[in-house]
């Protein structure tokens, strides 16, 4: 038997869920620019969810980070584009989908 939820109407296996992940890149108050483990799905309902010490971030051009396709249109969202640069203690996480 495997666990589902939906998400406006549609179903998605809770194993695409992955929380608490670590962001990869270098935290010096410089970099702003970070990757994911994995390709996410980033659309009007399922978007990553970042946090920075535990608190929740805003997405947007205005606000808190951006995401980014590395590879171009069409090859998967990966990147995750800071507003201001982590320190090196800073804890920097997301909860996102795969597709």
């Amino acid at each position: 038997m495997r666990l589902q939820t939906s998400v406006n109407g549609a179903a998605f296996v809770l194993t695409k869920f992955r929380w608490d992940r670590d962001l990869i890149g270098l935290k010096n108050k410089i970099n702003t620019t970070f990757t994911t483990p994995e390709i996410f799905i980033q659309n009007g309902y399922l978007v990553i969810r970042v946090y920075l010490n535990g608190q929740r971030l805003r997405l947007g051009t205005t606000n808190d980070y951006t995401v980014a396709e590395s590879g171009g249109v069409g090859t998967g969202f990966n990147t995750i584009i800071m507003a201001i640069a982590p320190r090196s203690d800073d804890n920097l996480t997301a909860d996102y989908v795969v597709p």
